[in-house]
């Protein structure tokens, strides 16, 4: 039954157009105290997605692992762990022959590394804009399990941080587990300057704002591109953008507006050309790089790796007074 993305889709979405595209699936669970079959209904990011697969005939049940985790499985060679996304969400899975027989596992690529993940069905392919894709209400604020909350067709699809579940399982992908080197070099003339933060996580934002604070930097940190985008314009317009921001940093995937489009509207700006902007995502591999190279990314930086994000922006600055001292 494996089968890539690109057989599932054949809609190319080009980098910078503030688009996506979605696959959804769904789970079934039984209500408790009831006993009735619900189904909700959940979104992947279609470019973290490697291939679909049937459930493995054989899974090995790994020690001390957390309670989401069926195991291993081995596909082409290579070992992947397999989450059952139902018990990570807490609900009691429809076990039914019925139901099982439709069972498929989602396998996607984050931070490198490739994860199983167990759904009861998928649906489809949807191509849809991220201005489409609002925060979740504030009542699931506090669960960092949904990053975003769409409607299509009638039904409410819950967009999954699957990076918070990868990094529950591989305590080496949490950016709280990566390690920072010391201070960042700044001119004497950028002492004041900010570095502007956009990323929906807020944990990832304040671990990003305390671990540059303490390197000896400014932050201001945003939850999407769209916040970033226009405390950028504010300050254009008062005329000081040049005089505040020093670097941008910017996750990928961020409801409203993605950070493949703020890169781009960022390059655009003639106001903003010697801003340095940095990629910092899940999603960066080899073979979604070129996105980034293709809106004018000064860098790239796959999380969670610290260490390589401020050798970049130190590298950025670097570059960025060099040319400053050129002109001068």
């Amino acid at each position: 039954m494996a089968q890539t993305i690109e057989s599932q889709s054949k809609i190319l979405v080009e980098a910078g157009t503030n688009e996506l595209e979605i696959i959804t699936f769904y789970l079934q669970w039984l209500e408790p105290g009831s006993g009735k079959v619900i189904t909700t209904y959940y979104g992947i990011n279609a470019a973290k997605v490697r291939e679909l697969v049937a459930m493995p005939d054989k899974v090995t049940e790994t020690p001390e692992s957390p309670p989401c985790v069926e195991g291993i499985f081995l596909l082409r060679n290579k070992t992947i762990s397999l989450t059952n996304l139902c018990h990570w969400f807490d609900y009691q899975p429809d076990l039914s022959p019925e139901a099982r027989a439709k069972w498929v596992v989602i396998v996607a690529e984050i931070n490198g590394k490739p994860f199983g993940f167990i759904t009861h069905g998928v649906d489809k392919v949807h191509r849809v804009s991220w201005t489409k894709i609002m925060s979740p209400p504030e009542i699931l604020s506090d669960n960092q399990s949904i990053t975003g909350v769409c409607l299509m067709e009638d039904r409410v699809i819950q967009m999954v941080d699957f990076e918070k579940i990868a990094a529950s399982i591989d305590p080496a992908m949490s950016l709280e587990n990566a390690a920072t080197r010391g201070r960042i070099d700044t001119a004497a003339d950028a002492e004041d300057k900010v570095v502007v933060i956009a990323d929906d996580s807020s944990s990832i934002r304040r671990q990003l704002q305390l671990t540059l604070e303490r390197a000896g930097l400014k932050v201001i940190a945003h939850a999407d591109g769209q916040a970033a985008w226009d405390f950028l314009e504010k300050l254009r317009e008062a005329g000081t953008v040049t005089d505040r921001v020093l670097a941008v940093i910017t996750d990928i995937e961020m409801p409203r507006m993605d950070g493949h489009h703020l890169c781009l509207k960022i390059k655009q700006q003639p106001a903003y050309a010697q801003i340095p902007v940095i990629l910092f995502s899940s999603m960066i591999s080899d073979g979604l790089r070129n996105k980034g190279e293709a809106v004018g990314a000064d860098d790239q930086v796959t999380k969670p790796e610290l260490n390589a994000l401020f050798d970049r922006l130190q590298a950025c600055i670097d570059r960025k007074d060099q040319l400053n001292r050129a002109k001068g």
